[in-house]
């Protein structure tokens, strides 16, 4: 991700070079060979590569994110090198994630432009297998720690849940990245400045692919009680992550003309490219959004009442009523049966416990519980669409489960019960793609990869409108169509009032009069 996003200000990541680039981890490979060259690996490899399969075939792409602005964009990193002010072309250009140039880079000569779909299903698959492979290290040496109840908890909710392709998008990896990152503050005993410059690059790459999980931040230096600055600043890893974060900044600036889009405070509006009004209308049309503003003014156009302004309707919860009749209902669809089944397992555990453990439990548990509670409350008041922020909450509800668990006293071997539970869960999610995958159709369009050329059943594009700026070729999507991975640049509202377009040396800015 890093490498693409660095070659992206210089060259566009065609196929030629982004093969090219494939040497950078065969030199590792060889360079790292006791990691790599091992049966353990292997293992995860095969692991790997059989999940990531169940994942795509013949799945869908996250409709309809990836067709507007997902798919276009990565498109557009193939062809292009970085455009100045392309979020004048289309808004959502502007809230791109780092997955999206893993994606970029993965089209290649080896793959073809099926490495794209890659990036997302590869997070989950690593997060799924370091999850089962510590719960059967800690089962196998009864050991039934903290650690091990929050696993337990988070790899049911991930194989209930985020079991399907086509619901990850951006958001999906990001979860499973922060599942992942409480995971390492919880496993981690060596408390060294490398682990935390670890958790400090595991953030970054949450929070450049979901700015909502932002509060990530707070773990940074969690469990850590003394901080070497001079060890971090002279350590190499630091440096990376320093000019990571930079570069990534200064692609926000170029593309927007803001460090953090659309947060107006932190744009520059001095730029050509930087549309401060655009800012102001998507920062408010996003907030609204999530509080449930479509289903508010569909409520008030039966009623043939009312409607107030975006501003008035954020303020004071007067969002909460509607909010409340759609978005906390489907939030409560999902989590009911997830609690009540960490519920029904509890009752089990404390069936089958001989006593009550008279351990101290750690104060960090605590403090790790209530900046998850917090972070959960911040997700709801903020931004309280369940894709959000929903890793928050179930962070929240699995430490919760920890808590609870940890103090059992078990007076049986109950090793066989989370081999059962494990393969159980496992089978749920293999069971749930093979039957996807069997009722798929078999004469679909690039069959049986994901069908990202395309919304509909065939996947073949409605195709795209070739318009024309200043001796600039731009696209747009044919009616009731999709960029999708199309002809690019394509911006699914094709060119607005007042676009304009200039070239300086090799790099195009695109503005507004």
């Amino acid at each position: 991700s890093f490498v693409a996003l660095f070659l992206n200000f210089f060259f566009p990541l065609n196929k030629n070079l982004n093969t090219l680039i494939i040497v950078l981890p065969i030199i590792l490979l060889f360079k790292k060979k006791i990691i790599y060259f091992n049966k353990q690996f292997y293992l995860f490899i095969i692991l790997s590569g059989i999940i990531i399969s169940l994942l795509i075939l013949e799945s869908n792409v996250y409709r309809p994110d990836a067709g507007l602005y997902h798919l276009p964009y990565i498109k557009i990193l193939n062809d292009e090198k970085i455009i100045i002010g392309l979020a004048n072309f289309h808004f959502r250009y502007a809230h791109i994630s780092i997955i999206q140039y893993l994606s970029a880079i993965s089209n290649n000569l080896i793959f073809g432009d099926n490495g794209i779909v890659f990036a997302q299903a590869l997070i989950a698959s690593s997060v799924i297998i370091n999850f089962s492979y510590k719960i059967y290290e800690y089962n196998k040496n009864r050991e039934y720690n903290f650690h091990f109840f929050y696993l337990v908890s988070t790899i049911i909710f991930i194989f209930y849940k985020m079991n399907r392709y086509s619901e990850y998008g951006n958001d999906a990896p990001s979860h499973f990245l922060f599942f992942f990152l409480v995971s390492e503050i919880l496993g981690s005993k060596k408390k060294e400045i490398s682990d935390l410059l670890n958790n400090f690059l595991i953030i970054l790459f949450i929070i450049l692919n979901k700015i909502t999980l932002l509060l990530s931040i707070l773990l940074a230096t969690f469990s850590f009680k003394e901080i070497n600055l001079k060890k971090i600043l002279f350590s190499k890893k630091f440096y990376f992550l320093s000019i990571f974060a930079t570069l990534w900044f200064l692609k926000n600036i170029f593309i927007s003309g803001c460090i953090l889009y659309p947060v107006k405070s932190l744009c520059f509006e001095k730029f050509l490219w930087t549309n401060i009004q655009e800012v102001q209308s998507v920062s408010s049309e996003n907030e609204a959004w999530t509080k449930g503003w479509p289903d508010y003014t569909k409520i008030q156009d039966k009623k043939k009442a009312k409607i107030v302004d975006k501003e008035t309707y954020l303020k004071n919860f007067y969002w909460l009523p509607y909010w409340s009749d759609n978005h906390l209902k489907k939030i409560l669809e999902i989590i009911i049966p997830y609690i009540l089944f960490l519920t029904l397992f509890v009752i089990y555990l404390s069936r089958i416990k001989s006593s009550f453990n008279n351990l101290k439990i750690k104060k960090t548990y605590y403090f790790l519980i209530i900046i998850m509670f917090l972070s959960t409350l911040f997700w709801l008041i903020k931004v309280p669409v369940f894709r959000y922020g929903y890793s928050y909450l179930i962070s929240f509800i699995s430490l919760i489960f920890a808590l609870i668990c940890v103090q059992f006293n078990f007076k049986k071997n109950i090793q066989k019960v989370f081999n059962i539970l494990l393969i159980f869960c496992f089978s749920v999610f293999i069971l749930k793609n093979i039957l996807r995958i069997s009722k798929s159709q078999n004469d679909y369009n690039n069959y049986p990869w994901p069908k990202y050329f395309a919304m509909n059943e065939d996947n073949i594009n409605n195709g795209v409108e070739k318009l024309k700026l200043n001796e600039k070729i731009l696209y747009k999507p044919n009616k009731n169509g999709y960029c999708m991975f199309s002809l690019s640049p394509c911006g699914n509202y094709g060119i607005g009032e007042g676009l304009n377009i200039i070239k300086k040396k090799s790099y195009y800015i695109f503005y507004n009069n």
